[in-house]
């Protein structure tokens, strides 16, 4: 089972994230030319596979190639937007383990 799914359109990221209610879907959009994170890749595998059957998912998003990340194009840090009933519940740019893991817990309800 993958951890991690790369959304590589507009229509993918509506089905997978916008329209999957009472799920915490944390979405790590970065540029084309940097490519994904992968220095957080252990964290996040760690925290999907510790949360069991709860309602997580973690999603890769090229911020060129996806439609309504116009905001985030530009950016050197990738930008981790937390979505829960389609709509961005919380943020962090770059990089901050302990930051994205505590939002994690907040907004899937796991506890630590």
């Amino acid at each position: 089972m993958a951890f991690q799914i790369d959304i590589k359109s507009s229509d993918m990221f509506r089905k997978e994230v916008l329209d999957v209610p009472s799920t915490c879907q944390v979405c790590e959009v970065y540029q084309g030319w940097a490519g994904p994170c992968k220095a957080i890749v252990s964290t996040f595998k760690r925290i999907f596979f510790d949360s069991g059957d709860r309602p997580l998912k973690f999603y890769t998003v090229d911020a060129e190639k996806v439609g309504g990340m116009e905001e985030y194009r530009g950016h050197c840090q990738p930008v981790f937007l937390f979505f829960k009933d389609g709509k961005v519940v919380d943020k962090v740019v770059g990089v901050i383990a302990p930051a994205l893991e505590r939002k994690i817990m907040e907004h899937s309800a796991l506890s630590p």
